[in-house]
């Protein structure tokens, strides 16, 4: 039996970048997708302590994420 070596388990498989699969966000999009949802969850919980100034300022940041990704041609 062989071990794996460092090298291969952090190996990841490689995937065209060219050609999404249908139903799935786009590479240049995910990082303003994933900050969108992340200050979503954050004003949440800022809603449920009672912090409504500080969820304003995280559903800003969301839709500024929203924006950006709409500017690109992102909007489906």
């Amino acid at each position: 039996m062989t071990s794996p070596t460092p090298a291969s388990l952090g190996a990841a498989p490689s995937l065209p970048l060219s050609k999404p699969q249908p139903g799935t966000i786009p590479v240049v999009h995910l990082q303003p997708v994933l900050a969108a949802h992340n200050a979503c969850g954050l004003a949440a919980s800022y809603l449920e302590h009672g912090n409504v100034k500080a969820a304003r300022r995280k559903l800003v940041q969301a839709l500024a994420c929203v924006n950006e990704v709409t500017a690109q041609g992102g909007a489906a």
